[in-house]
């Protein structure tokens, strides 16, 4: 998938996305900030907006926040959510395309974006870092618990798309040490005092709650819609036959490292 067919995936989703997508554990914003040693006057950048997810728990300390996000819907929620806090400000712009200031920011903070920035992403990050500024990248990943559910979702799935059947892109990147995230960190000579922390949390949704965070998914909206329709009518079939609720565990991986 392209850089501009993912920005369409998510913008076309993006009142979904803000509705549905959860956000991450208070754990995660303070450990970032006690590692980077963040005070009221630090300048952050964010990389990857979306709607503010990430951004609102650090707006609402009254920390100075640059966002950056190239999706114009995406970008229109996020002022919108935000408008209240005048040290925030959103630029519709993509990080690549971005023209960055050397050395302004005390924090790059990247929530659920990394894996979908260009290949020389922490060659940028470290420019625009005061030193010893720090970057943290975090996500979630998400999966059903083990038991009759999963296995009728699953189900669902084989018989409608099965090609995403136990697949998921953010288990990869944000649920273990494992992460080519922590590794690409661990690798550069632009960052030092590598971490990785992982918070493990759960949440309940009915049928329809569960199908509309798919349906965020990039690789569940850019499926034709006549086949999406079917894979979650399946998926809420299957959730209602057996209670209807899902029990969704999450893990949010956070990688913290230091600018050399």
């Amino acid at each position: 998938m392209s850089a501009a067919d993912l920005d369409r995936s998510f913008d076309q989703v993006a009142d979904l996305y803000e509705r549905s997508r959860p956000g991450y554990p208070q754990s995660v914003f303070e450990r970032m900030l006690e590692f980077a040693g963040i005070g009221s006057s630090a300048r952050l950048l964010e990389v990857g907006t979306g709607t503010g997810k990430a951004t609102m728990p650090l707006a609402q300390r009254g920390l100075d926040i640059l966002g950056l996000e190239p999706g114009q819907r995406l970008a229109e929620i996020a002022r919108a959510r935000l408008s209240q806090f005048p040290n925030v400000r959103i630029q519709t712009v993509s990080f690549e395309d971005w023209n960055e200031p050397l050395g302004a920011f005390d924090l790059v903070f990247i929530a659920q974006a990394f894996h979908w920035l260009a290949s020389d992403r922490l060659t940028k990050v470290a420019r625009t870092l005061r030193r010893p500024g720090a970057v943290a990248v975090f996500g979630n990943s998400a999966a059903l618990a083990s038991g009759a559910v999963h296995d009728s979702v699953q189900a669902a799935y084989r018989r409608h798309a099965a090609w995403l059947s136990e697949r998921d892109h953010a288990r990869d990147w944000y649920s273990s040490s494992d992460s080519p995230i922590f590794r690409e960190l661990l690798a550069s000579p632009l960052f030092a005092e590598t971490r990785c922390e992982i918070v493990a949390w759960e949440q309940v949704l009915s049928s329809t709650e569960y199908c509309d965070l798919l349906a965020t998914y990039s690789d569940h909206s850019t499926l034709p819609g006549a086949q999406l329709r079917e894979l979650l009518g399946a998926v809420r079939n299957a959730i209602d036959a057996h209670g209807g609720t899902a029990s969704v565990a999450y893990k949010t991986g956070l990688f913290l490292a230091r600018a050399v």
